[in-house]
This record gives structure tokens, C-alpha cells and sequence, in this order.
């Protein structure tokens, strides 16, 4: 039955279908139709018989709230158009279609009548036409319950109809399809930019040791620390530390930085604990840009509705797991309850203990070092990987009202570690780090288009207590005391932004869209350090050398933006934006004006004020993005996108000095006139998203994408003469170490490729990264405000160059992964296999140094994983990471320990 478009809202009490997961993935609410006889007649394309066998899950209902109804004036749908391919089939199945490509969603207040059919629905038009269409054989007819919700009904239906054949009110709607082997959802290949989100089912299918593992399928990222280190190193499109790339838990950003051999960047964090994490590579022009060039990071955990299912009031989780190699104990418990309409809680705890693993056996070979010296297994051993951890969140959400909510959360760990910092691993430390994060998150989003609003508050200290035992010579003498370390980072901040939605409807065509985004951020990052040396007799580190090297300071960064985007029937989206950084950099620090016997005593300073230095830095930006994307057929999306930003030098990089521990004679510079980074990211890429490709029902996704980011003053750590040199000239030994920004920019550029195809029964992934960096490595050497004596002059031309360098970690070259498997047994068994073949690059600088990795050798990894559903409350997962047990170091940040060998693992799972 035809309507006008506005319809009659209906009054009635509706239930919602529990959410169900099919055979393409969890839907966001699963669509079904039931027949008068009670039977499921719908679902996903092939999955109607699947669905069926399993119809007792489909048919519990819960409690909803009552559908919304019209005050004043008619509802009217949303007057976009849609490009609609729906075959002439059951009315049912032709509902779940349309739902799925219009958004709107379905509300059937009765029965179906026997045998109903849809017409055929093909073109573009709106949601109004395709359902006047599909209604047009049958009596029924629909109306507006909001602009993306409607009713049917059928009108001539005698109320009093016997109850046998009556129903619960059914809600169809739109679909959210989680495709291929990691379940990614379609908002991925949906949105004109490069984001990779990474699901639980994905983190889930194959138990990882660390939460760097999680990682390895997704393009254009790397992980550059290895086993030794629980601590996550996020690297995104070769950029990597000190804030480029913004690591944040719940919105929390983790900005604690530490020196080391390698990275110094890390993020604590027990994959268990995680819902989702998102990684966004194009778009930086919101909160969370603040101090960043590469992307942004969004680790989410778990809440209540993570534990719950949608018709629960109560209810939890538990998975625990044991394997081979060392792989004791892992295990987690989540509980959450809904103690009222307005209240729920939720809470996970989580352990792990795991010990030094065995590192592979096949193709030995790890890497070369900067002067061209073989390690493989035997000489870069895998010992001090073990790991005792225990983690933990409390949540909190409170509807305030209809329209507001409020979210509290608590997470927190501790893990016991030991590490080492060089190849012989006889320079070990043990550590234990710890570490809070509170995050307070309030959103208004009432019935106007022109407010959503968003404020998040967040508290969050990493403190690392790392001991140093203490180092002896051959004949068995203390050559250096040991000392205590405690290592804190503070980071409060903040963020407000709001989007509003402008409808154009009366100064257009109908089909125009536009939206505004603008919002502010800040955060403050407190670094504190404190040393304690047991006098032992040895010669020792003095406390304040051991303090300079991971200094303490403060540091103010604050941001903010505006970007619109206009779109004209989904067929093309146009976008522009601006932001404004501002940092402050303040602390007291000192240099070294005299330089003892390099063979003689190690202490590079008499004392640690030798020469002040105050240190006071301000800098600001305003940077541009903009932003094309455009569908030209249906399914392929071509997008473009050009940003700049604005990265801050961190506490760490500019008040760096001391000298090197461990008796080795090399000073530490701090940089008083050290300057932001600014760059520069142009990308191309298309998204393909296409359902019933080889059989009805099945699916494919697929995003490529090519990027070129230059980035101007890049900050790393360069050798520099000290004022007073007193050596004429430097045979290979340098005098002093300070973090510098290269004269010359560096170019990164790259090609990323994920891609899934899902047939149900069975699915196939994979993606393809390929990096390059080129630097030239120039800069000035002569980093501080005072004379510097004509000896130190004359040997300029020993500094200054790529081969000075302490090291610039560069992401693998080539990049593959593949990810295949079925779905058997009425899905509830899971088989596959994930492939990874990387190809390393050469690290940049270290070029004459024995002590630092050069070159990385190449690998390739095979991992089978699968799952078996007992029943709706208890199942299994038997995994076994690297079958052909290779041997190979996996990061690229100057780590030495080889990956685990050969691990099986095998996981109970259960709901209560």
C-alpha cells in the first residue's frame, strides 16, 4: 500500500530481538521475520537454514522501551537517497535487505501474511520509494516513527485475532557486517580515509603472549619492542615514540617515555582487558591531534555491554588459558550487572604469567649489527622474557536523563619483568611497573541535529621502580654499585568537541548534507626521576647521571579544530578543516663543560650543574587538512586527503643530559633550541565493498591506500662535540650525545592494502604493507648557546651526517599477511591459518657502532588457531603460534631478543 512519505505513527510496546551472530559476523541487533506459524523466515542470504537450526536464540526477547511517537506536525523519513539492488523475494528477506542499505530501521507491530512477496527494487532513490515498491503487492502499509525508523502494519488485521497467531512486535534492523577472518566492521571500508580497527573476535581467536601480537595483521603498522618489554611501542606509517603516534587508553593519552637501547616510547596494557582497538591514519583534525603526526591510537575496554548481552541484567565471562613454551598462565574474569534503567557497572581482572620462552630453531639467522657482526639465536639468546602481570577495570554508566550519560572508569596493572640492554644480555635490570588511569566521559545528545556533545577528563601515571643489580669483572671485583630507579609520568588533560548537522533541505534538492565538527584539547605531562646508588665500592653512576637520562620536566600542549563536510547523495563527500597546537616546554638542566680522560673514570661530569641551563619553550601552529571522497558506481569509494601538523618535542627529547650508564664515556646534551616537527601527508585510496560476489549472501572488502608524508625538523638523537674538545682528533670514539632536528626533511612514503572475502562456510584476508623512508641525515651539531673552542671546530665534518646518527628505527619494507579458514558444523567450528612474511629495511645511522642492530634478516611466520562453540555458554580455542618454529627478531626499534618459538595454546571459555 502506497504511502505519502509521513504515515501514521503507530502506539504500541515493543520488544527488541536479542542480538544474534550469523554467519557474516555480530549483527548490532539481528534482523528476523516470523510467520504466524512462529517459524524464522529470514536472515543474511544463505544464512536463513542456519539460522533456523539455532531459532531458539532468535526468538528471546527483552524488555524495550517504548517506541517514540510523534508530538506535534508529522515524522518524516530521511530524504536521502539510496542506490537499491533488492530481488523480488520473500517480504521478509526483501525487509532485511533494505534495511541494511538504507539504515532505517524496521518495526512490524503483527504478523506477516503467508507467503508475502516484495517486488523488485532497483535504482537510486529514497527510503520512501524503495518501501512504497517493496510494499506494493501486500496490504501493509508503513509509517514514520523517526527519521531513521519506521513502522508497518496491516490495517485491515481484525484485533481480535486469536493469540495463537500473534507475535512479539519485531524490530528489523540495519545490520552491521563484521566480514572475513578478523570480523572488521564495515565502517572501515565505508569511511573516504585510512582507519583498521581491530576486534575482540580478532584478539580473541589466537592468544597472544604480548599485546604487540595483536597488531601483526594490520597494514601500515608495526610494533618495534620486543618480548623482553610488556610495554607497547606503536609504530603507524614509519613513525613511531614521543607522541607522533597518540596511544591512548578510553581517550587517555599514554605518554610515558623512558631511555633505553631501542624505543623508549611505551604503553602498558593487558590485551584481555580490550574491546576494541581503532587505529586512524588520515584524519587528524579532531581531538586526540594534539601533539601527534602520525595517528592516533584508541585502545577501548571493556564495558557492560561488552559482558552483557543486550536481554541480561546480570551476567560475566571467563576464559582461561595454557600452552607450551613457557606459556603458564593467562587468565580473565568479567562481570557486569544492570542494577536499573539509569545504572550499570561492570568489572574485569586479569592475570598472566609466563616465563623465558625457547626461541625458534629454523633459518637461525637474526640480524647484523651496525659494524656488520652475525647474530642469530645462540649469540642474541631470548633469556629475561618472563612476565608476571595483573590487570584490571571498574566501570561506570549513569543515564542521566534521555538524552545525557555519564561514564567513570578505573584501569590499572602491575607487571614484573626483567629486561636487558644489550646483545650478551649480561647488563640486566628487573623491573616493576605499574600503572592508573581514570577517565571521566560525560555526552549530551538531545533532539536536535545541532548539538552532540562530548567532554572527557582523564588522570594517568605510569611509574616504572627498576633495579640494577650490581656488575662485577672477571676476577669477581664490583666494577659498579647497583642502584634503584623510580621513573614517573603524570598525564592529566582534557577535551570538549560537538557536532552539529545543518539539514539543507529547503535551499536545495533534498540530497545535500552538511556537518560541522570543532572541539579544544589539552593535556600536561609531569616527568619526575629518582635515583638511589648503593656504595658498594665500585665506581658506580652518580645519581644525577642516571636521573639526567630520563629527565624530568613538564610540558602544556594544547589544541583545537574545525572541520565541515558536505555531501550530496551519498555520491561524493567534500571536507575541510583547520587546527591550531600550541606547546610550552619548561625545566633546569646543565651540560658539561669539561670532558675527562675517556679512559679513566667513567663519570662524564664532576658535578651535575657544571653549566645551568633553563630551558623555556613555546611554540605554536596553524595547520590546514582537507579531505575528497566520491562514489562513482556502487560499491567503489576513491578518496583523497592532504593534513598538516604540528608535533611537539617531549620533556624527555629536550632535557636529555647526564652521560651513559655503565661506565660508557659519552655525555648527554639537553637542547635548549630544539623545534617542533611539521609535516605534511598526502594519501590516495579507494574502498570496495561488495555483497552476493560469487553466491548469494557472501561478501568482499577491500581499502588500498598510498600515502607521502615529509616531515621538516625531525627530532632524533645525533652525536655533537662538546665546547672545550680535547681530543684534536676523534678515532672513532664521539664526545657527547644530544637529540637534534635534521636540516634536510624526511620522506616516508608507502602503499597499504587489507582486502576480506566471507562465504560463511568459509573466509579469506590478508593485507600488504610496503615503506620506505629517505633521509639525507644532516644537521647542525652545535647544539648549545655558548663558545665552542676552534678544536671543536675543526672536526665539524665528523658530525652532522646520516652516519652520526644514533639510530632512526625504520618500519619493514614489504609486509604480508594471509588469513584463511571454515566454518563447520553449523559454524560452531572454526578453523584457520594466518601467514606473515616480512621483509626488514635497514636501520638508519650506527653505521660503524657494535652494540646497535643494522639490518634485521627476513621471516616468515604460520599460525593455526580454531574454536568450538559446546554450547551457547562454553567453548574451546587450541592455537599454535609459529608451526614451523622460525627463528626471528620481530620489531624494528634496535631490539635484540629472538620471538618465541613453536607455542601451542589451548583456552576454555564460558559465560555466566
Amino acid at each position: 500500500m502506497p504511502s505519502d512519505g509521513v504515515g501514521r505513527v503507530c502506539s504500541t510496546m515493543n520488544k527488541n530481538l536479542l542480538g544474534a551472530t550469523t554467519s557474516l559476523g555480530r549483527s548490532h541487533l539481528f534482523v528476523a521475520a516470523i510467520l504466524s506459524a512462529g517459524i524464522v523466515t529470514s536472515a543474511p542470504g544463505f544464512a536463513v537454514a542456519q539460522a533456523q537450526s539455532k531459532n531458539e536464540n532468535l526468538l528471546q526477547t527483552r524488555e524495550g522501551p517504548e517506541l517514540a511517537q510523534a508530538d506535534t506536525g508529522p515524522a518524516r523519513l530521511q530524504a536521502g537517497q539510496h542506490r537499491f539492488d533488492i530481488e523480488a523475494q520473500s517480504l521478509s528477506s526483501a525487509l532485511v535487505v533494505f534495511s541494511r542499505i538504507s539504515g532505517v530501521d524496521v518495526v512490524f507491530d503483527g504478523v506477516l501474511p503467508d507467503g508475502a512477496t516484495s517486488a523488485g527494487v532497483n535504482g537510486d532513490m529514497t527510503a520512501a520509494t524503495a518501501l512504497d515498491i517493496l510494499l506494493r503487492q501486500s496490504d501493509l502499509a508503513w509509517s514514520v516513527i523517526n527519521q531513521s525508523t519506521i513502522s508497518i502494519a496491516n490495517p485491515q488485521q481484525d484485533n481480535a485475532q486469536s493469540s495463537a497467531n500473534i507475535t512479539e512486535p519485531i524490530t528489523v534492523t540495519a545490520a552491521i557486517r563484521n566480514l572475513g577472518p578478523n570480523g572488521v566492521p564495515d565502517e572501515v571500508y565505508e569511511t573516504p580515509g585510512s582507519i583498521a580497527v581491530i576486534t575482540q573476535e580478532s584478539m580473541r581467536k589466537s592468544p597472544v603472549r604480548e599485546a604487540r601480537d595483536i597488531f601483526n595483521h594490520v597494514a601500515g603498522v608495526d610494533i618495534s619492542n620486543d618480548a623482553r618489554d610488556p610495554g607497547l611501542t606503536v609504530n603507524v606509517r614509519g613513525q613511531q615514540e614521543m607522541g607522533r603516534v597518540n596511544v591512548n587508553i578510553d581517550g587517555a593519552r599514554q605518554n610515558y617515555n623512558q631511555a633505553s637501547h631501542g624505543a623508549s616510547s611505551r604503553v602498558y596494557l593487558d590485551p584481555a582487558l580490550l574491546a576494541e582497538v581503532e587505529i586512524e591514519k588520515s584524519n587528524l583534525n579532531q581531538n586526540g591531534g594534539a601533539g601527534s603526526s602520525a595517528g592516533i591510537v584508541t585502545m577501548r575496554t571493556l564495558n557492560t555491554n561488552d559482558i552483557l548481552d543486550d536481554d541480561e541484567d546480570w551476567g560475566g565471562k571467563v576464559n582461561i588459558s595454557h600452552g607450551t613454551n613457557s606459556y603458564d598462565f593467562a587468565g580473565d574474569a568479567s562481570a557486569g550487572a544492570r542494577i536499573s534503567p539509569k545504572f550499570d557497572v561492570s568489572a574485569t581482572i586479569s592475570r598472566k604469567v609466563i616465563g623465558n620462552y625457547r626461541a625458534g630453531t629454523h633459518n637461525p639467522g637474526l640480524f647484523v649489527t651496525g659494524n656488520g657482526t652475525y647474530h642469530d639465536r645462540d649469540s642474541s639468546r631470548s633469556d629475561y622474557t618472563f612476565l608476571r602481570q595483573t590487570s584490571g577495570l571498574v566501570k561506570a554508566n549513569i543515564y542521566l536523563t534521555e538524552d545525557q550519560e555519564l561514564n567513570l572508569g578505573y584501569v590499572g596493572s602491575k607487571s614484573n619483568y626483567a629486561k636487558t640492554n644489550d646483545i650478551a644480555n649480561e647488563r640486566t635490570d628487573f623491573n616493576e611497573t605499574k600503572t592508573d588511569t581514570l577517565t571521566a566521559k560525560h555526552n549530551w545528545n538531545p533532539e536536535t541535529d545541532l548539538v552532540n556533545l562530548d567532554t572527557n577528563l582523564f588522570w594517568t601515571r605510569t611509574e616504572n621502580s627498576q633495579y640494577r643489580p650490581a656488575r662485577y669483572s672477571a676476577a669477581g671485583a664490583i666494577e659498579h654499585d647497583p642502584y634503584t630507579n623510580l621513573f614517573t609520568v603524570d598525564t592529566t588533560g582534557g577535551d570538549i568537541a560537538n557536532h552539529s548537522e545543518f539539514d539543507l533541505t529547503r535551499f536545495g534538492d533534498g540530497l545535500s548534507e552538511f556537518g560541522l565538527g570543532y572541539g579544544t584539547e589539552f593535556f600536561h605531562d609531569k616527568a619526575t626521576t629518582r635515583s638511589e646508588v648503593e656504595d658498594l665500592g665500585g665506581s658506580g653512576d652518580l645519581p644525577y647521571q642516571v636521573e639526567g637520562n630520563t629527565p624530568a620536566g613538564q610540558r602544556d600542549v594544547y589544541g583545537g579544530y574545525l572541520t565541515g563536510t558536505y555531501g550530496w547523495n551519498d555520491l561524493f563527500e567534500l571536507s575541510a578543516g583547520v587546527r591550531y597546537d600550541r606547546f610550552a616546554l619548561d625545566g633546569d638542566s646543565y651540560w658539561c663543560e669539561a670532558v675527562p680522560n675517556f679512559f679513566g673514570s667513567a663519570n662524564q661530569c664532576a658535578t651535575d650543574n657544571d653549566a645551568s641551563l633553563d630551558i623555556d619553550l613555546v611554540q605554536d601552529k596553524v595547520s590546514p587538512s582537507f579531505g575528497f571522497g566520491i562514489t562513482p558506481v556502487n560499491g567503489i569509494q576513491l578518496f583523497a586527503n592532504y593534513r598538516e601538523n604540528f608535533r611537539a618535542p617531549t620533556v624527555m627529547e629536550t632535557m636529555l643530559k647526564g652521560s651513559h650508564l655503565g661506565g660508557v664515556p659519552l655525555s648527554f646534551f639537553s637542547n635548549a633550541n630544539l623545534k617542533a616537527e611539521e609535516s605534511r601527508t598526502q594519501e590516495v585510496g579507494a574502498n570496495f565493498k561488495f555483497d552476493n560476489v560469487l553466491q548469494q549472501g557472501d561478501g568482499f572488502r577491500a581499502k588500498v591506500a598510498y600515502y607521502r608524508t615529509t616531515v621538516d625538523n625531525y627530532i632524533t638523537m645525533g652525536y655533537v662535540p662538546t665546547p672545550s674538545l680535547l681530543l684534536a682528533s676523534l678515532t672513532g670514539t664521539y664526545q657527547a650525545a644530544g637529540m637534534v632536528n635534521l636540516s634536510d626533511p624526511v620522506y616516508i612514503h608507502g602503499t597499504e592494502l587489507e582486502m576480506a572475502y566471507d562465504g560463511g562456510e568459509y573466509f579469506l584476508g590478508g593485507t600488504l604493507t610496503t615503506s620506505d623512508m629517505d633521509l639525507k641525515g644532516t644537521y647542525d651539531p652545535y647544539i648549545l648557546d655558548t663558545t665552542y673552542s676552534a678544536a671543536a671546530l675543526s672536526v665539524a665534518d665528523q658530525y652532522g651526517s646520516a652516519s652520526s646518527l644514533n639510530g632512526v628505527y625504520a618500519p619493514p619494507k614489504r609486509k604480508y599477511t594471509l588469513d584463511g579458514g571454515f566454518r563447520l558444523f553449523d559454524q560452531d567450528l572454526v578453523m584457520g591459518m594466518r601467514a606473515t612474511f616480512v621483509y626488514p629495511q635497514d636501520n638508519i645511522g650506527h653505521a660503524t657502532l657494535s652494540t646497535s642492530v643494522g639490518e634485521y634478516f627476513k621471516y616468515r611466520v604460520f599460525d593455526f588457531y580454531s574454536s568450538y562453540e559446546v554450547n551457547e555458554n562454553v567453548s574451546l580455542r587450541f592455537a599454535v603460534n609459529n608451526m614451523l618454529d622460525e627463528a626471528y627478531v620481530q620489531g624494528s626499534g634496535g631490539t635484540y631478543a629472538a620471538a618465541p618459538g613453536r607455542t601451542a595454546i589451548v583456552t576454555l571459555s564460558g559465560n555466566f
